[in-house]
């Protein structure tokens, strides 16, 4: 294991930039999350409603921008995508720090989001410009490896915090701080030029012209609408257990608030480790099957939920469900950026994540509307808080099945085709 990140860093020095960026940035992401809901509920004494609508917006606006700015990223460059995701969301988070009024905190956390909307999908796809096809896989791992990282750093720096100031403000001032530190890295350490990328055979501008449209054609074609999709199924699927999971594992299995921190963090810390070479076997089995493995071993650990009855069952269960997510990110990704030339691949990654977004903003309410109304007709609790379990692995086998249509699309539409 430790092999692939020596052998990794040693092979490819613009991804220890890259890390180093992204892991700053997820570190920001992952405060930022969590302790906006905090300062609204507990700080500010926000009604549950202005709590629920500033999340909606914020995922609306990461839904709805993340293939707009994918598409500039095309036309600007990576680099100068990424510094103005990074401006507006250092701009948003020190307004969020500096207000009290928790209307105003609704509106500022959406805007947040345009510049993350912005961030991330570009991150991905400097990735893969500067990712050999062979192992494009496990390079794009390397986001897997700063998200998980991110996270675990993110809360207990930010509990440290506030357990010594006694307020969520200062949250909202380190994120901005470390995102400007990530820009200060973007500008002085990440290459601009399109010449230094990748050396891709380049579409015909004649006939992919960018100036009548924002994004081009091929970036918009059917595979990688089908892989948009089969993200927004399984997001879908991972998000309606959102409001579930914890009571679950409170009320029906019994764990303790130290039970679940120490399992979320070892579980996250051993995830990160296995992140980079998880990826790289995506690249040896072949991409479209490691999405198919990663969909049918999350839906059948999904399934598994309602019948634990250990913590240990549990954690080997969210365990697998998050080598599955290891697995299938980068999988998709590899794939959406093998579908189209370079020029083009801003587009496709955004248009993955934008999946994504959807797909969280549907399943969320939906899994704890299901949840509510099992227990309402049948009058156990612990009936509603497994139903979503058994839907979600549902739609994982749905997804699963897609991945079917995607090798179609994917045979009868040649790469080359888009590259000649």
């Amino acid at each position: 294991m430790l092999w692939t990140y020596f052998e990794l860093w040693k092979s490819e020095p613009v991804l220890r930039r890259i890390l180093a960026v992204s892991l700053l940035a997820d570190i920001a992401f992952g405060a930022l999350i969590p302790f906006v809901n905090f300062y609204l509920s507990d700080e500010l004494k926000a009604p549950p409603h202005v709590t629920g609508l500033a999340f909606a917006g914020y995922l609306a606006v990461e839904a709805l921008f993340k293939a707009p700015f994918g598409a500039l990223s095309d036309r600007w460059g990576r680099k100068a995508v990424m510094l103005l995701g990074l401006a507006i969301t250092v701009f948003s988070t020190i307004l969020l720090g500096s207000v009290r009024n928790h209307h105003a905190v609704m509106l500022l956390f959406p805007v947040a989001g345009i510049g993350f909307a912005a961030f991330f999908p570009t991150i991905a796809a400097f990735v893969a410009d500067y990712s050999p096809e062979e192992h494009r896989g496990g390079m794009i791992s390397i986001l897997n490896l700063s998200y998980l990282s991110g996270f675990g750093i993110s809360a207990v720096v930010g509990f440290l915090l506030h357990h010594h100031a006694g307020t969520y403000t200062h949250a909202f001032f380190v994120t901005a701080a470390l995102l400007t530190i990530a820009g200060i890295l973007v500008l002085a350490l990440l290459p601009s030029s399109k010449s230094q990328r990748t050396n891709e055979p380049k579409p015909d501008r004649r006939r992919l012209s960018l100036k009548p449209r924002l994004v081009r054609l091929p970036a918009l074609s059917r595979p990688v609408f089908v892989l948009a999709v089969i993200f927004a199924v399984s997001q879908f699927a991972a998000s309606m257990q959102v409001p579930v999971i914890v009571p679950y594992a409170k009320q029906v299995l019994r764990l303790t608030d130290l039970e679940l921190g120490l399992g979320i963090g070892i579980a996250a810390g051993g995830l990160a480790l296995l992140a980079v070479p998880i990826g790289r076997i995506s690249d040896d089995i072949g991409h479209e099957n490691s999405l198919r493995i990663a969909l049918l071993g999350a839906a059948v650990a999904l399934l598994s939920f309602p019948f634990a009855k250990s913590i240990f069952f549990v954690a080997g269960l969210g365990v697998l469900i998050g080598l599955a997510w290891l697995l299938a990110f980068p999988a998709a990704l590899a794939l959406a950026s093998e579908v189209v030339s370079e020029q083009e691949r801003g587009a496709a990654v955004g248009l993955i994540y934008g999946g994504q977004g959807l797909g969280a903003i549907v399943g969320a309410p939906f899994g704890g509307i299901i949840a509510d109304l099992v227990i309402k007709f049948s009058s156990s609790k612990a009936l509603g808080l497994k139903v979503p379990f058994i839907i979600g692995a549902s739609s994982l086998v749905m997804a699963f099945l897609l991945t079917f249509w995607l090798s179609y699309e994917l045979s009868s539409r040649p790469v080359e085709e888009e590259r000649e």
